[in-house]
């Protein structure tokens, strides 16, 4: 059941309301246990259609995955395949993992930052030494939330951009589902860039290639759904979020699935085993 008023993050749930979709392409793909769902906002009307900026998002929903764990590895090639499928570039790509780790809901970013590797501080000589000498540039920031540190994320992610002189932004934040099923079972991946906090009411300035001059990917997973018309279908007074019980537990899978499938396709030539083993 989709709430009709509710809050999504999500191009699929939006697009499952609209009405006209003259500039809005979509396509889906399915195996036995993956769908992929590939939305494209082409004009003005597809973006005042889906609410969304025009751009392109990938919908990856994996039913239990993230709450059974196992062998992620096919799911893993998918988000590779997906994200290669972006304008993006090779190499200096700077990770912002977006979110309040204190709150566990919304620390899915720090919790995939915290497994990504960093590498761009690393010398040729010590790359040499340790045979690792194919390795691309990455670095990695948490930038916190306003609250902790008084800066908008975009003002700390501009000013680090410029420091060390990255080619390519990618976003990991915690998003929000209109639909129940969807917490902890859907990925969401787009080129659009993102405005943090906007599935719960609390949206701070955008982060895409329009504000931070390179391009940029956002990659999500939805933690937290809007309670606005549970109940009696009479709309709360007071807005309400509410989270699966398991949080921890998707969490800590979904920042394992992530960080894994994102170190692969930013070093594409590093052995896996040794990503894993970063995991």
């Amino acid at each position: 059941m989709i709430i009709i008023n509710a809050r999504s993050d999500l191009a699929v749930e939006l697009n499952s309301r609209v009405s006209d979709t003259s500039g809005i392409i979509c396509e889906t793909e399915k195996n036995s246990i993956i769908t992929v769902t590939r939305i494209k906002v082409i004009n003005e009307q597809g973006e005042k259609s889906l609410g969304k900026p025009k751009g392109n998002y990938v919908n990856i929903d994996i039913p239990d995955l993230l709450y059974h764990g196992g062998d992620y590895e096919e799911l893993e090639k998918i988000i590779i395949k997906e994200m290669r499928n972006f304008s993006f570039p090779e190499n200096n790509v700077l990770v912002a993992g977006l979110g309040n780790r204190n709150i566990t809901p919304d620390a899915l970013g720090p919790a995939v930052a915290d497994k990504i590797l960093a590498t761009r501080h690393l010398s040729p000589y010590l790359r040499r030494q340790t045979g690792l000498t194919g390795l691309k540039d990455v670095s990695v920031i948490q930038p916190g939330v306003l609250g902790q540190t008084g800066v908008e994320t975009l003002e700390i992610l501009k000013g680090v951009i410029s420091s060390c002189n990255a080619e390519g932004l990618i976003v990991i934040d915690a998003f929000a589902a209109a639909e129940p099923k969807r917490l902890g079972t859907t990925i969401q991946l787009s080129d659009s860039g993102i405005s943090p906090g906007s599935g719960v009411g609390n949206d701070r300035k955008e982060i895409s290639q329009k504000t931070v001059g390179i391009p940029v990917i956002a990659v999500g997973v939805p933690t937290c759904l809007d309670a606005a018309l549970f109940g009696n279908g009479q709309k709360r007074e007071t807005p309400m979020i509410v989270t699966p019980r398991e949080i921890d537990l998707l969490i800590d899978r979904a920042a394992d699935t992530l960080s894994l499938s994102l170190n692969c396709f930013l070093q594409p030539f590093t052995d896996r085993s040794l990503l894993l083993s970063i995991v």
